[in-house]
């Protein structure tokens, strides 16, 4: 089960790499359209404010097959874990990922009202989670159910 759960704690460092990424991406071309000017002068380059629906867009598609593939092997860790504690933890990392997925979704079905920088915290904070919750249970020796 172990290995489980270093997958998922990789998984979930990849999604929180590629959601700081979009997110940022999306706070400075929404952030810094008004001084374009200026910063073509120093060379600094950003999207532009007519791309972040894409952007958005872009950022659930790249994340959802990671968040996907968590959920699945959270699952698998649930049912197949002989060790209670590992088990909660699954539970609860269940449910925060799911929490996440409907709002990927909702952003793939509607990226102008969903903007990334916005909700990309929430993929932030649940794939910090992932990694911590699957990195604890790694190392948890915990209470074998009878």
């Amino acid at each position: 089960m172990r290995s489980k759960n270093l997958i998922c704690a990789i998984l979930g460092f990849l999604t929180l790499l590629l959601a700081a990424y979009f997110g940022a991406s999306i706070y400075n071309a929404q952030a810094t359209h008004l001084i374009q000017h200026l910063e073509e002068i120093e060379n600094v380059q950003h999207y532009a404010i007519d791309l972040v629906p894409y952007l958005n867009y872009q950022a659930a598609v790249f994340t959802l097959p990671f968040l996907l593939i968590t959920f699945f092997l959270e699952i698998y860790i649930r049912l197949k874990s002989q060790i209670k504690q590992v088990k909660n933890i699954a539970l609860g990392l269940i449910v925060a990922l799911l929490i996440v997925i409907v709002i990927a979704i909702l952003t793939l079905l509607n990226p102008t009202h969903y903007d990334f920088s916005k909700w990309g915290y929430v993929w932030l904070t649940i794939s910090i989670l992932v990694v911590a919750g699957n990195l604890i249970s790694v190392f948890v020796k915990g209470n074998k159910p009878q």
